[in-house]
């Protein structure tokens, strides 16, 4: 995998997120159809870590219920070094919700002190609206 600093598709699927900086992501491809002739699915991990405009991140966690806690899923390897450590990060399942909104797995991570945030996904959806 390598380690990608775009932020257009990051923007594109998190609009929540607001305005990105310091971007260091992964796309991962987990299941390849193996039979070419029947079209079948592919999923893709989408994990990474950005730092957030500190009013949107305010914002966001000034709502929901939040827990503070560790990362619940694994940070890939090419991205650990920039995201360190993985124990005091705050975790809402209601923000995960309206990100992701049914339509994929995926886990939203804030550190306030840092002033970012790491995502783990499953075929995020890019947002049209």
């Amino acid at each position: 995998m390598q380690v990608r600093t775009d932020v257009e598709p990051l923007t594109r699927r998190f609009p929540q997120l607001g305005e990105l900086s310091g971007v260091k992501w992964v796309g991962e491809v987990l299941t390849l159809n193996t039979v070419p002739e029947v079209p079948g699915p592919t999923d893709v991990s989408l994990d990474g870590v950005a730092r957030l405009d500190p009013a949107t991140l305010a914002a966001i966690t000034a709502n929901g219920t939040w827990r503070d806690g560790a990362i619940g899923c694994g940070v890939p390897e090419q991205i650990a070094a920039e995201v360190g450590d993985t124990a005091a990060w705050l975790h809402s399942e209601e923000f995960d919700a309206s990100v992701t909104r049914a339509e994929y797995r995926g886990s939203f991570y804030f550190d306030r002190q840092s002033g970012r945030v790491y995502f783990c996904t499953v075929n995020p959806k890019v947002r049209t609206g």
